[in-house]
């Protein structure tokens, strides 16, 4: 059960709680279904992967598949799949609904009377492995789809990997529809030069287009069905690092070589986008490790790349002002992730340690009521006869008497009822029914995305998923004493 949420508190986070020992290099918290944030995976330098429980702070499953450091993890929609990269260039999909039965896994007997080493293979909870020709820097889920994979390679490439019967695999490339060989129109305008690789890719949040980053510094929408640039922007003059999009994909923010910062607004019609902020580090101009939003999209946080500091920095994202710097202890930040719905973020450090930054919340007696007093000791009271009343009885009496002598007078019109002028045109008036051209071009860019939209749902809810919240449960890796005890002996 989500608790409730204080509207009025302080949204973002101040100083570190806990510290979860691990040997971490990725974190991630699921932020969609009812229990949106109540998981946190992680990936490890070992290759496996870890899902802790936030309530209780413990580990409730343990992943081994991959050899070398898992570097990105990415939850479905439900919660039900991770999608996990590593650095071995595979991607593995994960299903965290079945629990293999202890009893029936190989163990080591234990050597010493009071403890058990058990060792149980979770190879049986891997759905697909999916192999790359060089190592995974990141890959995501499409929205709507657990069957539909977008991977970004440490090589500058972006595939783009389809599951389900029929499906393929394709090298996402700077292509438009029509356009020649070494031609491109950036804004509007054509420019002549080599293609830029694509260095990181992401989803809309509605699923209907791609959006990747260039070495160049442009920023690419790509139709996922034909795999053709939609339209192309340039936001620095410095290669792309990493994208993310907030909750409602209304923001999105980016982080390029320059050592900089940028928000862009997105029209969720059209797909347009539009320079916002630019945030940065003046006095150290140190790099950005990772990048997000808050749960409701007000604020912006960037993981510092300081080599002798973790520090987390927050923006707020309208006005753009630095908020609040998060000091934490002297090892560089790695990686970080802010809460879907609470002020929490989650960093981790190069010894592999995930701290989870909160907010202090203090006791406020003095909420309770205006001229509310604590006091030290007690204090006899002398309380007024008519303190707690709401109004005098007496005064209460007389104006009850003095409504029922006023007249109403319901025939005839009131002065104070708004009417309508009669010099501003309705609804059905010429004036409204006249379009200029500029309208019409909108309306058939907007109906061109929508049709557009419509075409990407119908194709990634070709071959559901099974990953609804139906029938699924997310079972815990944990042994009791009797089963400890039966494989001990």
């Amino acid at each position: 059960m989500q608790q409730l949420l204080n509207p009025f508190a302080q949204k973002y986070p101040e100083n570190t709680d806990t510290a979860l020992p691990t040997q971490a290099t990725s974190v991630r918290f699921n932020r969609y279904g009812p229990y949106a944030g109540h998981y946190l995976a992680c990936g490890c330098g070992d290759g496996t992967v870890e899902v802790w429980d936030m309530e209780t702070k413990g580990v409730i499953k343990t992943l081994e598949g991959h050899v070398k450091p898992v570097g990105g993890v990415a939850w479905s929609r439900n919660n039900r799949y991770l999608l996990t990269s590593s650095l071995d260039s595979t991607a593995i999909i994960w299903d965290l609904s079945f629990l293999p039965n202890p009893l029936l896994q190989p163990y080591t007997p234990y050597t010493s009377g009071k403890t058990a080493s058990i060792t149980s293979s979770n190879s049986s909870q891997r759905v697909r492995t999916i192999r790359f020709d060089a190592p995974v820097a990141q890959a995501v889920f499409h929205p709507r789809n657990s069957k539909i994979v977008l991977a970004s390679l440490t090589c500058n490439e972006v595939v783009l990997v389809d599951l389900r019967s029929g499906g393929g695999r394709w090298k996402l490339s700077d292509v438009m529809e029509g356009g020649g060989e070494g031609e491109m129109e950036v804004d509007g305008a054509e420019v002549k030069g080599k293609k830029s690789a694509l260095t990181c890719a992401a989803w809309s949040p509605c699923g209907s287009r791609i959006y990747a980053g260039t070495t160049g510094g442009l920023l690419l929408v790509i139709d996922p069905l034909s795999r053709y640039v939609m339209n192309r922007i340039r936001v620095a003059n410095s290669g792309i690092k990493q994208l993310t999009f907030d909750a409602m994909g209304r923001n999105i923010i980016l982080s390029s070589t320059d050592r900089a910062l940028r928000t862009l607004s997105v029209d969720s019609r059209t797909g347009a986008l539009a320079p916002v902020h630019r945030f940065q580090d003046l006095i150290n101009r140190t790099p950005w490790h990772a990048i997000a939003f808050s749960g409701d999209a007000e604020y912006v946080m960037g993981g510092a790349g300081h080599k002798m500091a973790h520090n987390v920095f927050i923006w707020d994202r309208d006005s753009g002002s630095l908020v609040k710097v998060l000091e934490g202890p002297r090892e560089p930040l790695v990686d970080c992730d802010w809460h879907p719905t609470r002020p929490v973020i989650a960093s981790v450090s190069t010894l592999g340690e995930i701290h989870l930054w909160q907010t202090s919340s203090p006791d406020n007696w003095a909420a309770f009521a205006p001229g509310f007093e604590e006091l030290e000791e007690n204090v006899e009271y002398d309380e007024r006869e008519d303190e707690f009343d709401i109004e005098d009885e007496s005064d209460l009496l007389r104006r009850k008497d003095a409504e029922e002598d006023v007249v109403i007078d319901v025939l005839s019109p009131s002065d104070d009822y708004p009417r309508r002028p009669e010099n501003i045109p309705t609804s059905r008036s010429p004036s409204r029914a006249v379009k200029t051209e500029q309208m019409e071009d909108e309306g058939e860019e907007e109906r061109e995305a929508i049709r557009l939209a419509q075409a990407v749902k119908e194709w990634a809810d070709n071959d559901p998923d099974d990953d609804t919240w139906e029938g699924f449960h997310m079972s815990l890796d944990l042994l009791t004493e009797t089963e400890i005890t039966v494989l001990s002996s």
